[in-house]
């Protein structure tokens, strides 16, 4: 009888962990996940997609992850993905050096892990569109030149070009994803379009909803939709790195004013440039050139900005 396959799954209870583990378990695999904290406050993301029981956790710590190499030596997992670290960009500003640790220390050590036991795990890093900064050049591919602007951005950076160097010179199947802005009801509130979510739907009479800049246009797309693609990069034969986005250029000012709109709200209550929001540095307009990963792996977003906001408002979990 055919063996299952086995994943493991670093950063597990944020949005992708959760998203791929669905996507997985569909496909029949046992999944181990890791995870910083097993609170309660921790986990509702696993509550909420109904993942309790259905894949094993386990805690492991950001300083010392013994416990990641342990479980690696032991199982040999056929596929790893390390979705770990701060994700926030903004935050990243207030928190540099907890933001470069925890995007790239535990992958640095995953990967010369492999390297000095020969693992043949297929390993996966999710990297950001935030690496390529902001230049005249709107539409990025994957021959374009990474210029971050952002700790959050340079961190990511870092963690792509180890990723790189690993299967290039030592010969490992490791790969990165290079990720647009992509959303779900999972999200952490600090991230834009959920704060505006939280807001429209728990909002006191003349409540005012305060924002930083949001004169930027990026590529939002569905967080679900975007498993398939991680799926298909870290078992793809080819060596590459790869572009995931729709492919579709959107105006945060004109997402924020059409979610007052079909809530039903007036867009009055909304106060933008707020100083505790600004950073020091922005990206004004960037966007995917997805064709590569259309082309070579048969991936193309399914959800465009319009339904985006539909099922953020609706609270549609998948």
């Amino acid at each position: 009888m055919k063996k299952d396959k086995l994943a493991f799954i670093i950063g597990v209870t944020g949005q992708d962990g959760c998203y791929l583990s669905l996507y997985l378990l569909k496909k029949k695999y046992k999944i181990l996940g890791f995870t910083r904290s097993t609170s309660n406050k921790n986990l509702k993301n696993l509550k909420k997609t109904n993942l309790i029981g259905k894949i094993k956790l386990k805690k492991y710590s950001e300083n010392n992850p013994i416990a990641i190499l342990k479980e690696l030596k032991k199982k040999k997992p056929d596929e790893i993905y390390y979705f770990a670290g701060q994700s926030s960009v903004g935050l990243s500003y207030k928190l540099p050096f907890e933001t470069y640790s925890s995007n790239i220390s535990v992958l640095f050590y995953i990967l010369e892990f492999l390297r000095n036991n020969n693992l043949k795990s297929k390993l996966y890093n999710s990297c950001s569109t935030d690496c390529f900064g902001y230049s005249k050049k709107i539409y990025k591919k994957e021959i374009d030149e990474f210029n971050p602007i952002s700790p959050y951005g340079r961190s990511k950076s870092f963690a792509f070009w180890i990723t790189k160097f690993y299967r290039e010179s030592y010969k490992l199947h490791s790969k990165s994803g290079i990720l647009s802005n992509h959303e779900s009801t999972l999200r952490n509130n600090n991230f834009v379009l959920k704060k505006v979510v939280n807001f429209l739907k728990n909002r006191k009479k003349n409540e005012k909803l305060y924002l930083g800049n949001i004169s930027v246009f990026r590529d939002w797309g569905w967080a679900p939709d975007f498993s398939a693609a991680i799926h298909k990069i870290n078992i793809s034969s080819k060596k590459k790195d790869y572009v995931v986005g729709t492919g579709e250029i959107s105006s945060l000012k004109k997402l924020i004013y059409k979610m007052f709109e079909l809530s039903n709200v007036d867009k009055k209550f909304i106060r933008i440039n707020n100083s505790n929001f600004s950073r020091p540095a922005e990206i004004k307009k960037i966007c995917t050139n997805p064709a590569l990963i259309k082309k070579e792996l048969n991936w193309a977003a399914k959800t465009k900005s319009k339904n985006l906001l539909e099922n953020l408002l609706n609270e549609k979990i998948i």
